[in-house]
């Protein structure tokens, strides 16, 4: 009986016969060239919608600034609310991601790590009159103690953590709610990059803009090996 072959065996088997490379080597190449191909489908909308020939030729057209508007923060502000420029928008991402992962503040921290803990013990080192303030869903009966927590974090933290410290954040922030300053600018920038460009914005696409933007001409993929 005839062994029915697909057309992915069959690009694979070419693959193999052409290169002398390996079935794993193939999935990384199908990988990317897939990737590649999802690219390219996202230049083209950005070219129909902006009407140029390709995504190299954004910086050609930078949002006017203000002449007196020098201060960054301010700057990031008008970008936010006026830039149709997709490159603007994710240099502005990547801005911003990194300095989201790098964020450290008592509340970043305390967000990452505090775990729910036995209501007795906010009782004990906060005051029960505060409890209304409190999200329930703090609240553990077989919760890790906080003075526990409180020791466990301090050896990981890049600051220290008190008592207080986690007595106030409770009272604040629910579990899960808390976002720094970094991290909401960051996703106002991505909400703002998808009205712009129909589709959200991703690491490896805002990477590929920024290569772009300093190429005469788009990058080639790469070349069929069969």
């Amino acid at each position: 009986m005839e062994t029915l072959t697909t057309p992915k065996s069959r690009n694979l088997d070419r693959f193999i016969t052409a290169t002398g490379k390996t079935e794993k080597e193939y999935q990384q190449w199908a990988t990317q060239v897939g990737k590649q191909m999802h690219i390219n489908t996202l230049d083209r909308i950005i070219c129909a919608k902006l009407g140029i020939y390709t995504v190299a030729h954004l910086p050609q057209l930078p949002t006017c600034i203000p002449e007196l508007m020098w201060d960054e923060q301010q700057i990031d502000e008008h970008l936010l609310a006026n830039s149709e420029n997709p490159l603007e928008l994710a240099r502005l991402w990547k801005t911003y991601h990194s300095e989201a992962r790098m964020y450290v503040s008592v509340e970043s921290v305390l967000a990452e790590y505090l775990n729910p803990f036995p209501k007795t013990d906010f009782e004990k080192n906060g005051d029960a009159n505060w409890l209304p303030d409190v999200s329930k869903s703090w609240f553990k009966k077989t919760g890790i103690n906080l003075d526990v927590q409180v020791d466990e974090i301090n050896e990981v933290a890049p600051i220290r953590i008190t008592m207080n410290d986690v007595i106030a954040f409770v009272r604040n922030w629910k579990p899960n709610a808390y976002k720094s300053p970094m991290q909401e600018m960051l996703e106002r920038i991505e909400e703002r990059f998808k009205a712009v460009t129909t589709f959200r914005i991703k690491e490896y696409y805002a990477e590929h803009l920024m290569r772009s933007s300093m190429l005469i001409h788009s990058a080639s993929t790469e070349e069929v090996p069969f």
